[in-house]
This record gives structure tokens, C-alpha cells and sequence, in this order.
């Protein structure tokens, strides 16, 4: 069986940013967004599960300290290619969201930009820890969640799992987890109090900042 690693791995191996067209990669415009509202210059910022990097880009060019972590290798190394391309500052390193690869208090914004439903349910709720432990005080973290209908027309190619996660065990999603969450969900995960903002963006998707 393809584990939820070897997908990810799979996403990124073999592309190289030299050839790589970026002009399709922007950041999320709300990320954009709460950086000009609550960010002061030269923020230390962490993107957590940064993927192809297209958020960290944003960041590095707008000025942030900016530290990315991926649990697929082949991600990293692509970041890291990417900025060194661009000429753009960063530290990148491979680590899990439920174990973050950095001190207590190291960050002045947490972004998780459509990742956190991609793990079962206990390693969301040790993600959310993690991510307040590196949260400096009273600063915030953004996070967003896909839409309820992600995946749905594939999901006879999954199992349910007793966490009501969806793992994928054929097609191209192979290996792939998605965990469906509904609006009292997030809220109960993330810790109701904590939350600032909850919000729907176009796509359907929901966005969270939180304390």
C-alpha cells in the first residue's frame, strides 16, 4: 500500500525549478492579506507543510524571515532549489506538523495553508500543539481547511477509517489522507476561545487564524 509519504514524495520528485514555470504559483491572497495587517517587517514566519514553496516565495520577497517544513524530502529540496534560483533567503527542513523541528517560541506568524486535513485526526490535535509551543506570545497562526466536498467524487477509492479520515488506497491519489471537516469540527480542534477570524473564502474553503 502507498503510505501518505510516498504520495507526497511523488508530488514533487523529478521537478526541477530551473524549468520550472512559477507564474501559475502565487501565494494565497488572505495569507498576503494578514501579513500587511499583522506582521512587522523582518517577521520570523514558519510555512508549515510548504510544499512547493509558493507561500514561502511570497514571503521571503516581501522581506519576512521565512522557515518552511515538509515531511516530503523531495518538497525541501525543491524549495530549497527554488530560492536558491531566486536568490531568496530561507531555511528549509524536512519534519512533521504533529513535531516541529524548531525551539519553544520561535515565530511570530504559523501559516498551514490546505495540509492539516491531510493528516488523521491525532496528529491534527498534536499539530495544533506543536504549532502554539513555536508561536511567540500573543501572536497568531493562520490556517485553512478544503472545502467539504474535496475528494468526494473519488471516495469509493477510499476506506473510511474510525477517525472518519479518508485514506485513498487506489487511483492517483493513492495514499492520500483527507479528513472531511465540518464548521464545529475546526472549531473544536482548534479551541473555539482562540479563534479570531473563521471565514469561507471563494473556493469554499475555511479559514481559521487563531491565537
Amino acid at each position: 500500500m502507498c503510505s501518505s509519504k510516498q504520495y507526497w514524495e511523488s508530488r514533487f520528485d523529478g521537478l526541477n525549478p530551473e524549468n520550472y514555470d512559477f507564474s501559475q504559483s502565487k501565494p494565497l491572497t488572505e495569507l498576503v492579506d494578514f501579513c500587511h495587517k499583522h506582521l512587522h517587517p523582518g517577521e520570523t514566519v514558519l510555512d508549515l507543510a510548504c510544499g512547493g514553496g509558493r507561500n514561502s516565495h511570497f514571503l521571503a520577497e516581501s522581506g519576512y524571515q521565512v522557515y518552511g517544513v515538509d515531511f516530503s524530502e523531495s518538497a525541501i529540496e525543491f524549495c530549497r532549489k527554488r530560492f536558491s534560483r531566486f536568490s531568496l533567503p530561507g531555511v528549509f527542513k524536512v519534519g512533521s506538523m504533529d513535531h516541529i523541528p524548531f525551539p519553544d517560541r520561535s515565530f511570530g506568524a504559523v501559516f498551514c495553508i490546505a495540509a492539516i486535513d491531510h493528516v488523521r485526526y491525532e496528529a491534527a490535535q498534536k499539530a495544533i500543539g506543536e504549532m502554539r509551543r513555536v508561536l511567540k506570545p500573543e501572536k497568531l497562526m493562520l490556517l485553512t481547511f478544503d472545502p467539504l466536498d474535496t475528494d468526494q467524487d473519488i471516495a469509493d477509492q477510499a476506506e473510511l477509517l474510525d477517525d472518519r479520515s479518508l485514506n485513498f488506497i487506489k487511483g492517483e491519489h493513492r495514499g492520500l489522507i483527507f479528513h472531511p471537516y465540518i464548521d464545529n469540527e475546526i472549531r473544536t480542534l482548534v479551541g473555539n476561545d482562540n479563534i479570531t477570524v473563521f471565514e469561507y473564502l471563494e473556493d469554499g474553503s475555511r479559514l481559521v487564524v487563531s491565537r
